[in-house]
């Protein structure tokens, strides 16, 4: 009788054994203390683990996870979000524990680390929505918090809308309106959140207070605006909507 074949991984199920290696670290410690048999799923997965040098598997993963951690706007995500990043190591959450949760939430799935291996958002919208999840189960005082790694997401999102078009990404926060320029967005944030990042503030009395973003070809411009300006970005044209965005185009905003 002949001994069966064995099925080898496709592209796809290959990629999968290998994300999985790099991501779970108990993973790398079972295939380490009890080899490939004990981890494999099924043949053509223990074909491949019989092949992996496990100082190599390590030294990758070591590698894998300084690479994600650098691909935030400026370098890396901590400064892409500093203050959100800031806060959370202030509640004794710090860079190690905030890349281990990320890299093994389903909020990392959303994100695509290899071109051509279809649509994704990018490595600051996934690490945003984590920081959120993680700021609802680990900060008791989170309001600021929130608005804050929002605001740095923005930020991160008009940097990329200023200058890569086409996107080699999906953006899935909402309110990024096309403009004749470029692309805009209206946030409203509380008092407290524009102190804590040094803006400034209108007079006091404002539950919130309208912020815009705009992504030009010239770059970047963001800040709190009127009341009057915020009608720019009005669902339904009205006369005081017309005349605000005729104002921001005569500003190259609009």
């Amino acid at each position: 009788m002949s001994a069966p074949v064995v099925r080898s991984l496709d592209g796809e199920q290959l990629a999968d054994l290998i994300m999985r290696l790099l991501l779970d670290s108990r993973l790398r410690e079972r295939l380490a203390a009890g080899g490939a048999a004990a981890v494999a799923a099924d043949a053509g997965e223990l074909e491949c683990l019989e092949t992996i040098d496990l100082d190599e598997l390590d030294a990758a993963a070591r590698r894998f996870r300084s690479t994600i951690w650098r691909l935030g706007a400026g370098g890396s995500l901590a400064s892409a979000f500093p203050r959100s990043v800031s806060a959370l190591a202030a509640a004794g959450i710090g860079d190690a524990e905030l890349l281990d949760g990320f890299l093994g939430s389903p909020r990392f799935s959303r994100f695509r680390l290899i071109p051509y291996s279809g649509a994704g958002v990018s490595v600051e919208e996934a690490f945003a929505a984590f920081l959120l999840d993680l700021t609802e189960e680990r900060v008791a005082d989170a309001a600021i918090l929130r608005e804050t790694v929002g605001h740095e997401l923005m930020i991160a999102l008009f940097a990329a809308l200023a200058c890569e078009q086409p996107l080699s990404f999906v953006i899935e926060s909402e309110g990024i309106v096309e403009t004749g320029r470029g692309h805009a967005a209206l946030r409203r944030y509380a008092p407290a959140s524009l102190v804590s990042w040094g803006e400034a503030t209108p007079g006091a009395g404002q539950a919130s207070v309208p912020y815009a973003y705009f992504a030009t070809p010239a770059g970047v411009t963001r800040g709190v605006i009127s009341e009057r300006v915020a009608t720019a970005f009005a669902a339904e044209p009205t006369a005081e909507s017309d005349a605000a965005r005729r104002a921001l185009s005569r500003r190259g905003l609009w």
